[in-house]
């Protein structure tokens, strides 16, 4: 009785933790909520006195709302990319991390199993060694880290979301820059449409206190926008910078460590191949809440690899207009 009686507890807190987890989402979606009742209702249909201001006001209103919503939707209910399956030991190497009590030893194994897997790792471990993740029993892929709260190993991770509820990774970042800049543009046409009004406001109430239900919604909503304007901007603007580095937030804090020492331009491959790995290639749909991102979140090129191919590319160039040259003089 008292085994079943600590399971439904263990149950009952891990519901409450799911719970209080979700609680910064249902906040995001109330204020949306009341964002619309106030902005399209009390704004544009009550206080919008002109039709061709109310139906470009609701126009433009909605094209960035549905953006916005699709955007944090994809955002919060991407699913989480685990390592893929070679990366997990296999039970012998798991028999012989345990029969084996110094690091150097468990070190060699795990380079052993890498090699023996054919796994793509350049990011080293603080000591030099193989990233291994005990609790998930996986080699990490580069630039994987293990999220405590989402308890797994993610691909690319960047950061966990509190606001999202989930982690910020390779699968769904091109989503999480689209709701900050959607967030961003949509607080920012509703602060902007919304100042002449409550400028008004603020003139007409010098001689007149008493303030009605609509119109401390309308008040309410340029604070709310300004707000929000100034926070989402700030991310948004940052991770565009992020996004042109190809760096995570935690590589910019950490750089991640190779054999030749740690490096945050590591993946750095120009503005645009930066900004075409998390977007795609196609640069119509850059915009869109659709998945586009290149690669699978394992295999990453580095500025050096890259450096060293342009490097042999241009030697192979240049002998090949030697040889040309040469038979020229020869003719």
């Amino acid at each position: 009785m008292g085994g079943c009686d600590g399971e439904s507890t263990n149950v009952c807190i891990r519901l409450f933790i799911n719970l209080i987890r979700w609680l910064p989402v249902i906040f995001v979606t109330a204020i949306v909520g009341w964002a619309y009742y106030a902005y399209v209702y009390q704004l544009s249909i009550l206080t919008v006195e002109s039709l061709s201001l109310q139906i470009l006001y609701l126009l433009v209103f909605h094209i960035l709302l549905i953006l916005f919503v699709a955007s944090y939707y994809q955002t919060v209910f991407a699913p989480l990319h685990k390592p893929p399956a070679e990366f997990y030991i296999t039970r012998d190497c798991m028999e012989e991390l345990n029969d084996s009590s110094e690091d150097n030893n468990q070190s060699d194994i795990l380079q052993r199993f890498v090699q023996l897997q054919g796994l793509p790792i350049k990011v080293r471990a603080f000591e030099g060694g193989v990233r291994y993740c005990p609790k998930c029993k996986c080699i990490k892929p580069d630039r994987s880290h293990h999220c405590s709260i989402c308890s797994q190993c993610v691909r690319k991770f960047d950061h966990h979301c509190p606001w999202v509820n989930t982690c910020v990774s390779f699968h769904n970042y091109k989503f999480f820059v689209l709701f900050l800049g959607y967030g961003f543009t949509l607080c920012l046409w509703g602060a902007l449409t919304d100042l002449p009004y409550f400028i008004e406001f603020w003139q007409n109430n010098t001689v007149n206190n008493r303030v009605v239900f609509g119109q401390f919604n309308v008040v309410f909503l340029f604070f709310v926008s300004s707000m929000f304007c100034l926070s989402l901007g700030c991310l948004f603007f940052y991770h565009l910078l992020l996004t042109a580095r190809n760096r995570t937030t935690l590589e910019s804090f950490r750089p991640p460590l190779f054999l030749h020492g740690p490096d945050k331009r590591a993946y750095d491959m120009g503005i645009f191949r930066n900004y075409r790995q998390v977007f795609g290639s196609n640069p119509f749909l850059w915009l869109l809440p659709v998945y586009t991102s290149d690669g699978d979140g394992v295999n990453f090129t580095t500025r050096q690899l890259m450096e060293s191919r342009e490097a042999v590319r241009l030697l192979d160039c240049t002998d090949e207009e030697d040889d040309e040259d040469f038979f020229n003089r020869i003719v």
